[in-house]
């Protein structure tokens, strides 16, 4: 059953990256699934077997990754909690400008969705160069979701 749940991770991230752009609410279904997760199991089900990057990064990246350690600067509380910030920075700063609570319905929604989709691909791009580099896991060693889960 994990493995199928993993699978159908990977192919919901494929699916946002790719498509997230044209058909924005993928971002919205995207972090429906979380916190619905979230809510029914906790941060260790959801890095361990839910994320959707998680799975990309463990059936995929994988496979090209470094394998080497990731550098102590990387792993430490400072880092992850500049990137939260950063992260909630730019979603501020683009909520505030997308206004959505001055939208009805799908456009709202969209609106939101084009936000999430947003910080996926900002994060992805971040996290595949270090996949890459050291090991297929290190995106989620500094990710900010997963480490403000784990408070």
């Amino acid at each position: 059953m994990r493995g199928l749940v993993r699978f159908a991770s990977l192919v919901l991230f494929v699916a946002m990256i790719s498509l997230g752009f044209w058909y924005p609410l993928l971002g919205v279904l995207v972090m429906g699934y979380m916190l619905l997760v979230l809510l029914a199991g906790g941060r260790r089900r959801w890095c361990s077997a839910y994320c959707p990057r998680g799975s990309f990064y463990d059936l995929v990246v994988s496979r090209f990754s470094g394998r080497r350690p990731l550098p102590r600067l990387l792993r430490n509380g400072l880092t992850w909690k500049a990137l939260l910030l950063l992260l909630l920075t730019a979603m501020g700063l683009q909520l505030l400008w997308a206004r959505p609570w001055e939208m009805e319905g799908l456009k709202a929604l969209s609106a939101l969705g084009r936000i999430f989709y947003r910080a996926c691909l900002v994060s992805t791009a971040v996290g595949v160069p270090l996949a890459l580099l050291f090991n297929h896991r290190a995106w989620c060693a500094t990710c900010p979701i997963g480490n403000l889960l784990r408070l």
